[in-house]
């Protein structure tokens, strides 16, 4: 009978510890998921977080910039390491990009003013990865 006291106490003590954990929102398979790694991703590249930009970047990523140069997983945290240690880094932005989810692959578009990106990712383990990035300038329309 003493047994209960000591039980509910340990149940009252433990019950605001799991109220509070909300669950990751870069878990959830929809959009607001890829927004929020979106979001992560610039605030790590621009920080040079390359604990994040490990798990976040599958081994085979591939990300190829405007001009066309390709670059590996390790060569696109090697140039967040870079920027992030430079005098002026950038600061991070909000993602305004087009997502769309279909099951366990999602793609981000943001088409700019002078240029546009594509990122596509997939859900493995839990978690969205990154697979794809193309960089691109857009040309302004000829005037008439």
């Amino acid at each position: 009978m003493t047994l209960r006291p000591i039980a509910l106490c340990g149940v009252l003590l433990l019950a605001p510890n799991l109220a509070l954990a909300a669950p990751d929102p870069e878990t959830q398979r929809t959009e607001a998921g890829v927004r929020a790694v979106e979001n992560h991703w610039g605030r790590a590249f621009v920080t040079g977080d390359a604990a994040y930009l490990e798990t976040l970047l599958s081994d085979g990523y591939v990300s190829v910039n405007q001009s066309g140069k390709v670059r590996s997983k390790a060569e696109i945290i090697a140039l967040a390491r870079k920027i992030a240690a430079g005098p002026n880094p950038p600061k991070p932005v909000e993602s305004t990009a087009k997502i769309e989810v279909r099951g366990d692959a999602a793609i981000s578009t943001v088409v700019g003013e002078t240029d546009a990106s594509v990122d596509v990712f997939f859900y493995k383990d839990g978690r969205w990865h990154a697979w794809y990035s193309q960089h691109s300038p857009v040309k302004a329309p000829a005037s008439s």
